[in-house]
Order: structure tokens, then sequence, then C-alpha cells
């Protein structure tokens, strides 16, 4: 039901003070994360460099920040889900994408659930070669390598200052990446939600290529490794084995809105 409830969230309109024709909902994306770039960008070193300690924390001494972990996300999360999707923008005024701003605020609060109470420690163990799959995507998408128009941009100082941290896309799949090598031995709800709304957003992202003209490709190319990481976490309960209740499979959806 919950991850059925998701699906059917991506499709609530965006609310405008300027009324605007549904059919310019993505223009109307587009004015929302231009205005939470110009007003959240200067916060991203700080989400790095906290991500570059946390990730060395979890590897020599996963067991003891694990709840840290988690609360770290919930709090990224939840404030993604303000930045990306309220905003006022010069064409349509104040504006709320509700179609991406509540499945985020979900995938944030069940964040927030398992900081509370973690189903299990963040200890990292070894796994087998395969599982691994996932570090080169999660290091691609935390140095996001882009300008503001969406073009390739090697700048080494992305790896500091790139939109991770500060946007969706780029930071879910660092985070799932992390969980992925954490399974079985995570909330199996936690990791699906997360990995259902992330698979949604980079198909929807995906499929902007095909639908504008003006869509980058570099950019169609930066949402791989959103897409690829998401799948991953649905299907991670089908390919390697996990203690009783703690992952459930699950479908996949549509929506109308992007991020």
């Amino acid at each position: 039901v919950l991850y059925i409830g998701i699906v059917l969230c991506f499709f609530l309109p965006a609310i405008t003070e300027v009324p605007f024709d549904q059919r310019e909902t993505t223009k109307v994306v587009r004015e929302v994360i231009k205005a939470a770039s110009q007003s959240y960008s200067w916060l991203a070193p700080v989400f790095h460099i906290t991500t570059l300690l946390l990730v060395a924390l979890l590897v020599t001494q996963g067991r003891r920040f694990g709840r840290i972990f988690y609360a770290y996300f919930a709090v990224v999360f939840a404030l993604i889900c303000l930045s990306n999707n309220i905003a006022v923008t010069e064409r349509y005024g104040f504006v709320v994408i509700l179609g991406n701003l509540v499945p985020m605020a979900i995938v944030s609060f069940l964040w927030v659930w398992e900081a509370r109470e973690p189903r299990h420690d963040g200890a990292l163990s070894r796994l087998p070669t395969w599982r691994y799959w996932v570090i080169p995507f999660a290091i691609l998408a935390f140095g996001f390598p882009a300008n503001h128009d969406g073009q390739l941009d090697l700048n080494p100082l992305l790896l500091l200052t790139s939109d991770y941290g500060v946007f969706f896309c780029p930071t879910a799949p660092v985070a799932l990446a992390i969980l992925s090598l954490l399974y079985p031995r995570v909330n199996g709800v936690l990791l699906g939600a997360t990995s259902l709304v992330g698979t949604v957003f980079g198909v929807f992202n995906a499929m902007t290529l095909f639908l504008d003209p003006d869509y980058p490709v570099w950019m169609f190319i930066l949402h791989i490794p959103l897409i690829l990481v998401s799948v991953c976490g649905l299907l991670l309960p089908r390919l390697v084995r996990s203690p009783p209740g703690d992952a459930r499979p699950l479908g996949i959806g549509c929506p109308q809105t992007a991020s």
C-alpha cells in the first residue's frame, strides 16, 4: 500500500501563484530548480565534506556511527524536499511542486524514523565482488560533473561544489549505494521506498531527453547512476537472501514531474 501511495503522489498537481497550463509542468519544475540552485548551492561543500567524513567513519567504525548515518541523510533529504520543491520564481510566483514534494517527504520521514531506532548498525562487512559495482556510480553522482547549463564540466572542484547534497538526483544514488552495501542488514522498507522514488525520478528525467529537445544529453547520462542504483535497491531483495521481514518486493510507476 505504501509503495502504491508513493507512485500516486507523483501525479499530484503543482500549486502556483500564477496559473499555468499543466503541459508546462516541466518548465515550472525547471524554474523551481533554478531558484533552488541560486539559493542553496553555497551549502554544497558542507554536504560533500560531511559525507566523506561519514563514509570514512562507517568503513572504520561502522557500529558506532550507524545511527548518525541515518540521521544525516534524514536531514539532507528533508532539506532537499523543501528546497527543491518550494520556491518563489520570476515567471510563476510562489510555487509548490506537490508531485515531487510528497514522495520526497515520505522518504525523509522514513530516514528520520530509522534514525530514531535503527534496525541494524552501520557496520560494513566483506561482500561478494559484484556487490561493489555501485561505488563508481556513487562517485559519479557525488562529483556530478556538469555546469549550470547541464553540460560536461571536469573541474575537480566539483568534488566539493557539485549539486550533490543540494538536489535529490545526485544525492539519492550515494545514500542508496551505502544502503546496498549494508544490505541485508538494513530496513527493507526504507531501502525499497527510497529506491522506488529514485527510480521514478530517474526514469522521468531519462524520458525528458526524448520529450524536450533542449534537454542536455549529458544530464541524461548523469541520471544513469540514479536509475541503476535505484533499480538495484528494488532488486536486491530478489538477488540477496535477507532476514525475514527485512525487505519486500515492490512495483515501479511513472510520474508527471521531475527533480
